[in-house]
């Protein structure tokens, strides 16, 4: 658990470097707040639904009670995925753009389905905004790159 630690300590440390988060931490909603991705990430990955619950219940009380229950969620449906599998799931389900919660390219970075209704949707939601969490690709891209993944597979 201290090496886990360590590199949850780290990670926040290299995104606090970009976004100052810890300095600002009202500057951050909810939905895009990088320490809370990254604390989210971690507690997903390792089953530490505790740690996510301190997090909220600190920075969000007032949003405890909904956001628990999407991370409970998102806990029944992720799942680690070799390139082979993930190739499946993103083909069978016609998945045309992927969102990542921390940065993409990161390994242990969980991917989710965003809907697209026609392409024009599908480069609007691909126009790159030089961000370091929530990144867009095509799956393509994304199978490239490594020989794992955390997907959320739930169908948005």
């Amino acid at each position: 658990m201290d090496s886990n630690k360590n590199s949850l300590d780290a990670r926040i440390a290299r995104y606090n470097k970009h976004y100052g988060f810890l300095e600002n931490p009202r500057k951050f909603s909810l939905a895009c707040n990088p320490h809370r991705l990254i604390v989210r990430n971690f507690a997903l990955r390792n089953n530490r639904r505790d740690l996510y619950e301190e997090y909220i219940r600190n920075f969000y009380p007032d949003k405890a009670i909904k956001e628990l229950g999407e991370f409970d969620s998102c806990l029944m449906y992720l799942k680690f995925l070799t390139n082979e599998e993930a190739r499946y799931w993103f083909t069978s389900n016609d998945t045309k753009v992927v969102e990542s919660d921390i940065q993409v390219s990161e390994s242990d970075a969980i991917l989710r389905m965003l809907f697209v209704e026609n392409e024009q949707d599908r480069k609007d939601l691909l126009h790159s905004d030089k961000s370091i969490v929530l990144n867009r690709v095509t799956p393509e891209s994304i199978l490239k790159s490594r020989d794992h993944f955390w997907i959320d597979t739930r169908i948005c």
